[in-house]
């Protein structure tokens, strides 16, 4: 799996400790999807070992690869 990160993503992922092991186990197996449109989604998961509620990771999907675009943490669904 092809995994691009943006500056902002990669600073975020410093700033809250998520590892690209974390991003991409994250992406490849996320406990849900959050589809904001057609190419971008919110993939989310609880990362065991971690003290924060879900990690989240905001991302595009295009020609194949994924393009994060930022990291979160203490992630909640709303229903």
């Amino acid at each position: 799996m092809e995994i691009r990160y943006s500056s902002h993503a990669v600073e975020r992922m410093f700033q809250r400790r998520i590892s690209a092991q974390e991003v991409e186990s994250l992406l490849a197996n996320p406990d849900g999807l959050i589809r904001q449109s057609r190419d971008k989604v919110i993939a989310h998961k609880k990362i065991g070992g971690r003290r924060d509620n879900s990690v989240a990771v905001v991302a595009l999907q295009r020609e194949g690869a994924w393009e994060v675009i930022t990291v979160m943490v203490n992630f909640e669904v709303r229903k």
